[in-house]
């Protein structure tokens, strides 16, 4: 399971598409193939996001689906200056034997956040700054924007606190459904991690605001994972 846990965080940073700081989102979607040690797999993953009832709200969903699993993740916030702030946020897992279910509400003006799971309900209480699993990675782009290297974001999931790092480690041009793009290889920091050769990298396009155009998860030297995006429908170079 903890390699499915790798490819969710890929799918993650696929959530980077967005213009100019404290402008309104433009809509898009995108398909990725997910790829196991360079075999394509039945598994296909789609990302939408779309405007949501009321003034700077969006919805957010991504689900990898196939006869193997099905993975739903969505996220409802608001959008200000260039931060999410996250309403509400579920993920549902089934597959390999395993289902896992989490509905987390957030209250900001109680700083508590609400969380309905498999194992009961839990009320906590939460950072400030914390974002959702799904969308924590849209405030990365305008810090990539600014010529920053690295970025660091806190994320509720389910009743656990959750610290990310990431870091641009090189440049490189992708072949993508657009044509050659530019990219910037960013890589997730993890210190709890014991084995050095665990790794999860994601190849974002400045372009493109950011939109990510593979990601790899390498879980051991005997298993690693991609994400490809195989279609895209938004926002375009000029």
């Amino acid at each position: 399971m903890r390699y499915l846990s790798g490819l969710a965080l890929m799918v993650a940073a696929s959530l980077l598409p967005a213009l100019a700081a404290g402008a309104s989102l433009p809509p898009f979607s995108a398909e990725y193939r997910i790829y196991v040690n360079k075999i394509p797999t039945p598994i296909k993953a789609d990302l939408v996001l779309e405007p949501a009832s009321g003034e700077d709200r969006y919805h957010m969903r991504f689900e990898a689906h196939s006869w193997l699993l099905n993975n739903r993740e969505e996220s409802w916030f608001r959008w200000n200056d260039c931060a999410p702030r996250t309403e509400r946020y579920t993920h549902e897992f089934k597959g390999f034997g395993k289902h896992r279910y989490h509905d987390t509400d957030f209250n900001w003006e109680q700083g508590r956040a609400v969380s309905e799971s498999d194992s009961g309900d839990e009320s906590f209480p939460i950072p400030d700054q914390a974002l959702d699993e799904l969308s924590m990675l849209l405030r990365a782009r305008c810090v990539f924007a600014t010529g920053d290297k690295e970025y660091s974001a806190t994320s509720v999931y389910g009743d656990d606190i959750r610290e990310h790092h990431f870091i641009v480690i090189d440049r490189e041009t992708i072949d993508t459904p657009m044509g050659d793009l530019d990219t910037l290889v960013v890589e997730k920091k993890r210190e709890e991690d014991k084995e050095e050769s665990r790794r999860t990298l994601f190849w974002v396009a400045p372009e493109v605001g950011y939109m990510v155009v593979k990601a790899r998860h390498i879980e051991s030297a005997l298993l690693h994972g991609e994400l490809i995006m195989t279609e895209y429908n938004g926002p375009t170079p000029d």
